[in-house]
């Protein structure tokens, strides 16, 4: 049985999908440290079972790559494209320029092909912001009795009920955000069979 944080996670997703969200983010929330250690331990383990060859290490970065195109995509142009990825890689021309471009490609091709991963990409980049520099942080600073503004909303109110309505508000839409992000996944959705 393998037991490592990654493979854990996409069975739980894959079983329960966005439903466990509260769950997963309160088990983070209260179990951290541990979290850590077996986040730590499972990367070590991951790390030393790899090959770290040249062609391996290739063929690894070009499926990464690749398989961030929509499913329809992949089995279409997937293999080509991830011949072409690891030759460009082993040649030495694999930085940021090749990256950039995939992304911008594959962006392309989910919009043509499945516009709910858009809303799913833009939820997974800004589900930050309410749930964590909007509620969690304002939370800590609020507990901690600090009269620390900068930019978090909530503290801008009279202190009191609203602060904490607002920090609640923004809470529950990151997590909202979060769980639509999930949900829209592609590789975290169910494949329907027409």
């Amino acid at each position: 049985m393998n037991a490592d944080l990654g493979t854990v996670t996409s069975k739980v997703f894959g079983r329960w999908g966005w439903k466990i969200v509260p769950i997963v983010v309160l088990w983070w929330a209260v179990f951290w440290p541990v979290g850590i250690i077996w986040l730590t331990l499972s990367l070590v383990t991951r790390y030393r079972a790899a090959d770290h060859s040249e062609p391996a290490r290739a063929a690894r970065r070009a499926s990464r790559l690749v398989s961030i195109y929509p499913p329809g995509w992949q089995a279409r142009y997937g293999d080509e494209i991830a011949e072409t990825v690891r030759q460009t890689v082993l040649d030495g021309h694999g930085g940021l320029r090749l990256e950039a471009n995939i992304v911008r490609e594959s962006s392309a091709a989910w919009w043509q092909t499945d516009r709910r991963g858009w809303i799913a990409m833009i939820c997974w980049w800004l589900c930050w912001i309410p749930l964590v520099s909007q509620s969690l942080v304002p939370l800590a600073i609020k507990l901690g009795g600090g009269t620390y503004r900068s930019w978090f909303l909530a503290l801008f109110f009279p202190p009191g009920f609203l602060q904490w309505s607002v920090i609640v508000v923004m809470f529950m839409i990151g997590v909202i955000m979060l769980a639509t992000a999930v949900r829209g996944t592609p590789a975290l959705r169910r494949v329907r069979t027409f």
